[in-house]
């Protein structure tokens, strides 16, 4: 029998390895992230509050707080292993933003192979925002990268695990009620499997109306529900004062709001949603953005991960301020739909090649020029070491049940002590809340002053202070102009 002559078929390719192009962002993104936690202290309004509630669940202690446990519950439980008081919270947020590197650089790779995995998870590990609020004691990292996991996972057909990552994200913030019937809409399933994966979600998401049942005393799906009210006219007017009950605890049903509020809502809506807009392209400019809706304009583009798209027209409708920090969800599914516009524009020729590298070049230029690098340079609220001095001077100086009364609540933080709101009053006003309150200090820095707290300049003038009986000073720190803290002893008869 004659051997054919026919030529053997070519042995397939040795498959690259992934590792070497998944480490690029990650290494760059660790570096960037510790960068920004060296420089800053990671620490907003909210931040307290969250390491606060994550000492109340180590210690057994179910107080109501105004916001959802998952992310204290992880702070807890990181605290077993990483020492102090901020730090546990920052490397939750650490890990949690490099996992979504590794999510977005898998979800990319298993559609439109390595190399355009490796540009978009690049884009999610050294974009500013991402970074900061990955190295901060805040929800955003975590939120963002449980959510992502359920959309990793449906895409790939599982609906019973991406449900369970969905209703977990719930546990962070509320936002995952939007993004999980969207994520699952936008998912290559089966109508079974649609209803199976919201039902999951739905009974991973329902236990922690059983922990605020247990700490507030009635049923609620979320304590956020404060959020529905008519948008405030100014900045000012969102500040607390005696005669507003809507500040510390608003007991109106949010079906009532919406009957009160609905109509001023509506009005507004328009306008905000125009802001939030421009936070969005703030974080993600119009060059970038070009290549996301050349991406989106094919199917290797779509997917469960644009759900978020759908946060700017819903935030205008809460009394959410349009921070930037909010357009952080949008940023990993726009840059997966950059990826495949990269690719669009790569197969089509040199001219295109070039245009494809000049709006990444000029995107990520605007980015590293814009607010989102702006913001992470300059993350403090306020001047930290001042504030921690002045903590630090409480704490050895006060009594372990003192309580301090500040516009911010970080000195009390920082001195391990109870944090009561400063009302905006007029300062005769404000001294006799002081004094009646049980209040046992007050703190007041030169830049509240200055941004939000004008009638209290006097008490950082020695010659008021001679002549007011209600307060004393007793302590005062100021290295650099603009950078003071002074704090109060409220004196009583």
């Amino acid at each position: 029998m004659a051997r054919s002559t026919r030529p053997a078929p070519p042995a397939p390719a040795a498959t690259a390895p992934v590792w070497p192009w998944l480490a690029l962002p990650l290494v760059l993104g660790l570096a960037l992230r510790l960068m920004l936690a060296a420089g800053t202290a990671g620490l907003t309004m909210d931040s307290p509050l969250y390491v606060r509630m994550a000492e109340g669940l180590r210690h057994g202690v179910h107080e109501a707080a105004p916001a959802h446990h998952g992310y204290p519950l992880l702070v807890a439980l990181a605290s077993r292993v990483v020492p102090g008081r901020e730090w546990p919270g920052r490397a939750v947020s650490l890990l949690a933003s490099l996992a979504l590197v590794v999510l977005v650089h898998g979800a990319v790779r298993r559609r439109l192979g390595v190399r355009l995995a490796t540009l978009a998870a690049s884009l999610v590990a050294l974009h500013p925002l991402l970074a900061i609020y990955g190295s901060a004691v805040m929800t955003e990292a975590t939120f963002l990268t449980l959510a992502f996991a359920g959309f990793a996972a449906l895409d790939r057909g599982h609906a019973r695990s991406g449900g369970a990552w969905l209703g977990a994200a719930w546990w962070v913030r509320p936002e995952a009620a939007v993004l999980a019937p969207l994520a699952v809409l936008l998912a290559p399933l089966s109508r079974r499997a649609r209803v199976t994966a919201l039902a999951i979600a739905l009974a991973v998401a329902l236990p922690h109306s059983v922990l605020l049942r247990v700490q507030q005393g009635h049923w609620s799906l979320t304590p956020k529900t404060a959020l529905v009210h008519a948008p405030a006219m100014t900045a000012g007017d969102e500040e607390w004062r005696l005669n507003d009950a809507r500040a510390l605890a608003d007991t109106v049903g949010v079906g009532t709001r919406l009957a009160r509020d609905g109509g001023a809502i509506a009005r507004a809506w328009p306008a905000r949603f125009a802001t939030h807009a421009r936070r969005v392209n703030d974080a993600w400019p119009v060059p970038l953005l070009l290549l996301s809706l050349l991406g989106l304009a094919r199917r290797e583009g779509r997917g469960p991960w644009l759900a978020p798209l759908a946060l700017p027209f819903v935030y205008p409708l809460l009394a959410s301020p349009p921070d930037l920090r909010f357009a952080s969800a949008l940023v990993p599914g726009l840059a997966i739909a950059a990826a495949r516009g990269t690719s669009v524009l790569w197969a089509r020729g040199r001219s295109a090649r070039a245009l494809a590298v000049a709006l990444l070049v000029t995107g990520a230029g605007l980015i590293a020029s814009g607010p989102t690098l702006r913001l992470a340079r300059a993350f403090d609220d306020g001047p930290m070491a001042s504030l921690r001095g002045a903590g630090a001077w409480l704490t050895a100086n006060s009594a372990p049940d003192a309580v301090i009364m500040d516009r911010k609540s970080y000195v009390a933080f920082f001195a391990e002590r109870r944090h009561v709101q400063l009302p905006d009053e007029p300062l005769d006003t404000l001294l006799d809340y002081a004094r009646s309150s049980g209040a046992d200090y007050l703190v007041v820095e030169e830049y509240v002053v200055r941004g939000l707290r004008p009638q209290l300049a006097p008490l950082l003038d020695a010659r008021f202070l001679a002549h007011e009986s209600r307060v004393r000073l007793v302590h005062a720190v100021r290295p650099s102009p603009g950078d003071g803290v002074a704090v109060l002893e409220v004196v009583r008869d």
